[in-house]
């Protein structure tokens, strides 16, 4: 069987553009492929049901080169629009070809985002990877400058990936594919790895997970300011067994975790983060040597350059959030504070049926107020100017010394 899968070299952004630059292939889609298939694929016989999957199609060996060159232009490919670089994702890509190859099928998923399928191989029933479509309904530019919810929750699926540097929080290998098929329409989506699991963090309960998956999973959260880290989307990867220790009586080993569904990371504008492990005693644990130096190595302008190229579609005040973030998560682990201590500054107050703003937010607020520009001065980055965005940045870090002295104190950072 021969599979068509290559490098979506037509999308690369040009090496000079604007910030703004959006390419049309990415942000404006066709219907999304995934609804006719699932829907095509009941009147499809057994045979034929490998043909039915939106993202590979195998054809037979050709006997001869001109067969070969008919094949390859009727042949629907899969071509790697985002993360070919990146570690995993190449393994990803063939496991799902050899999977649909046996001839698989498309299950829409039980939980997580909405219109993410399930994608499992045909012969062992397995699941092999988690297909969300970047859906053009959903899509149209919007008055924040992006597109809609189901498109930025594809990208920052794949941006989460990327910028799990080494592996660091065990994201799952993910990716961004261009779908083609010839007289069909085309379609992207995001590609990730499936995490088998026995468990989620909401079954168990914290008291089994090891401190350093915690804090793990925590430090990805903070860098891109998760709004929306639950107990359902950290799963557990290995069983809950007793082990055996030299004295002889049994103990558990630490369980490890994997974060998934990313979709409502890096927000637009400085938002309100949900951090399940927020009140967890791992949390409040001191950051171990080898987490303070992963820490210290991590580059926000690096970072934020690697998405402008890799995902041009992505906005750039959500590039500025993780910019901002990652700082903020730097200084405040070099001054001493542990986990619990950054997640309490990140998140609001609730007092008399009144939300506050959160420490970090009261901190963006006074550095933009510093700033003298024409634009509207709330907590959003949106507006500013490539100028006004570096002023803001270095009255920010100025902010920061006496802001976490004042934690360590228990005393609030206020807006005077």
């Amino acid at each position: 069987m021969a599979i068509a899968v290559g490098h979506c070299h037509d999308l690369k952004p040009p090496t000079v553009r604007g910030r703004h630059y959006r390419p049309n292939s990415v942000t404006q889609l066709d219907r999304s492929l995934l609804e006719r298939d699932n829907q095509e694929r009941n009147a499809l016989s057994p045979q034929r049901r490998c043909l039915s999957s939106p993202c590979f199609t195998t054809v037979a060996e050709p006997a001869s080169d001109d067969a070969q060159t008919q094949d390859d232009k009727k042949m629907p490919r899969v071509e790697i629009v985002a993360g070919r670089h990146a570690r995993g994702v190449h393994d990803l890509i063939a496991e799902a070809a050899g999977a649909i190859a046996s001839g698989t099928r498309l299950v829409p998923a039980q939980s997580g985002l909405g219109g993410a399928f399930m994608l499992k191989d045909g012969r062992s029933g397995e699941h092999v990877a988690v297909i969300k479509p970047l859906d053009d309904a959903t899509s149209s530019p919007s008055t924040n400058g992006g597109g809609g919810y189901e498109s930025k929750a594809v990208l920052r699926e794949v941006a989460a990936y990327l910028l799990d540097h080494d592996g660091f929080a065990s994201v799952a290998p993910t990716a961004l594919i261009k779908i083609s098929r010839p007289e069909m329409e085309t379609t992207v989506a995001s590609i990730q790895r499936f995490v088998a699991h026995h468990y989620d963090a909401g079954e168990l309960g914290p008291s089994r997970f090891s401190v350093t998956s915690v804090h793990r999973v925590g430090i990805l959260d903070v860098r891109l300011l998760n709004i929306d880290r639950h107990a359902g989307n950290i799963l557990v990867k290995n069983p809950p067994t007793s082990g055996c220790a030299a004295d002889g009586s049994t103990s558990a080993a630490p369980l490890e975790l994997v974060p998934i569904d990313h979709g409502l990371c890096l927000p637009e504008e400085l938002d309100d983060p949900y951090f399940e492990w927020l009140h967890w005693p791992q949390s409040s644990r001191p950051f171990s040597g080898a987490e303070l130096d992963y820490i210290a190595s991590l580059d926000p302008f690096k970072d934020a350059e690697m998405l402008r190229e890799e995902l041009p579609s992505l906005t750039e005040p959500a590039i500025r959030i993780l910019t901002m973030c990652t700082v903020f998560l730097q200084r405040a682990a070099a001054a001493g504070l542990c986990l619990a201590d950054i997640g309490d500054m990140m998140t609001r107050e609730f007092s008399s049926a009144e939300e506050g703003l959160s420490a970090l937010e009261a901190l963006c607020k006074k550095a933009v107020d510093s700033i003298e520009t024409q634009s509207p001065k709330r907590v959003s980055f949106g507006e500013l100017g490539g100028e006004e965005w570096a002023a803001f940045m270095e009255k920010f870090e100025q902010l920061l010394p006496p802001a976490f002295e004042d934690k360590k104190h228990g005393a609030s950072v206020t807006l005077n």
